[in-house]
């Protein structure tokens, strides 16, 4: 089983997502050992990202840049309660837009108010926009603007890649957090979390740490792409939920307070005898009327590789009504494809 690296530095200091920005690294390489990211000293107390004291992350075989170090930690928030008088952290964050962050749903434990803590040290005020059942996704609104970095969107993962969590854990009060760093290996895209760990979404599993986990922390890949927040952890294993639906359902929440999203009309389940979505039945009069079949086995959406149902489910699920989605499927032992305008969720 791979071990995960850790790294602490000491300082003070698919969709319709076009306005949503995704926080991201420049550039990472993490390798699977021990680490640990250089201390710098104290940060002066500012809200300038370009005055953050940050050095280089150094494992075994690889470097984490200095740029790639205050892109990362930038993106990241760590979410407080607003009423407590000693630091508690209760969860991370991304910045996804101008004043807005997301986590999930378990980060915010009822809480109607938190604060939110920058990597800078700014604090700001935060009330909850919405927040979303189905996905678990919660989104949030600062009192105050936090900068955003890149906007890049990762692809989901490659199963036995390396991979990357951070969090933000809050030292004392009115202190900067502390970025802790934590890496594994990828190990499925796109099933559910076991059980009923965790929403029936398609989602990133992670393998590697039994270090304890902090609802919210974001997922980066090796390229420095942010892949998903973190939904539940169980023993070395922790699961992700892509940011392809976190975008879509922070834009969604932020428009309309809900999520309107496309539906296909069929009750489907994960094929047995290989990854895709298999049908079971087609809704008369629905989307897919006459164009899928039960024993259709969905394997890309758009050109995007569908593993299982919960993937199908979690990538429809940011696509608005109306939407035209190219499905290719294997019938009878052929490959074809269809294209399905998605009708509004019933």
């Amino acid at each position: 089983m791979a071990q995960m690296a850790i790294a602490y530095s000491t300082r003070p200091g698919w969709r319709r997502g076009a306005t949503i920005l995704v926080g991201t690294a420049a550039s990472l390489a993490i390798a699977i050992g021990a680490a640990l990211l250089a201390s710098t000293g104290a940060t002066p107390a500012t809200s300038t990202l370009t005055t953050m004291s940050v050095r280089a992350a150094v494992t075994p075989c690889c470097t984490l840049t200095t740029t790639a170090t205050r892109d990362a930690e930038a993106a990241v928030v760590s979410l407080e309660p607003a009423s407590a008088h000693s630091v508690r952290t209760i969860g991370c964050g991304v910045v996804v837009g101008d004043g807005l962050v997301a986590t999930t749903e378990r980060a915010l434990r009822g809480a109607r108010r938190v604060r939110i803590v920058s990597a800078t040290g700014r604090s700001l005020d935060a009330a909850i926009v919405a927040t979303d059942p189905a996905s678990g996704i919660a989104l949030l609104r600062t009192s105050g603007t936090l900068p955003a970095t890149p906007a890049v969107s990762g692809s989901g993962g490659v199963p036995g890649s390396s991979a990357l969590a951070i969090t933000m854990r809050a030292a004392r009060k009115g202190a900067v957090p502390r970025p802790v760093w934590t890496s594994g290996t990828i190990v499925a895209v796109g099933m559910p979390a076991p059980g009923n760990a965790g929403p029936d979404m398609g989602q990133i599993t992670v393998r590697g740490s039994s270090l304890p986990a902090i609802q919210g922390e974001p997922l980066v890949d090796t390229h420095g792409h942010v892949l998903g927040i973190l939904d539940g952890a169980q023993g070395t294993t922790r699961w992700f939920l892509p940011m392809s639906l976190v975008t879509g359902v922070s834009l969604d929440l932020e428009t309309m307070g809900k999520v309107r999203h496309g539906w296909l009309g069929v009750t489907d389940t994960t094929a047995p005898s290989g990854p895709g979505a298999q049908i079971l039945s087609v809704v008369p009069h629905g989307a897919a009327a006459g164009v899928l079949h039960p024993g259709d086995v969905i394997v890309r959406v758009d050109g995007i590789r569908t593993t299982s149902s919960a993937q199908l489910r979690s990538m429809l699920y940011v696509m608005a009504p109306g939407t035209k989605v190219s499905l290719e499927l294997q019938r009878n032992g052929h490959r074809r494809t269809v294209v399905v305008q998605l009708q509004p969720s019933p």
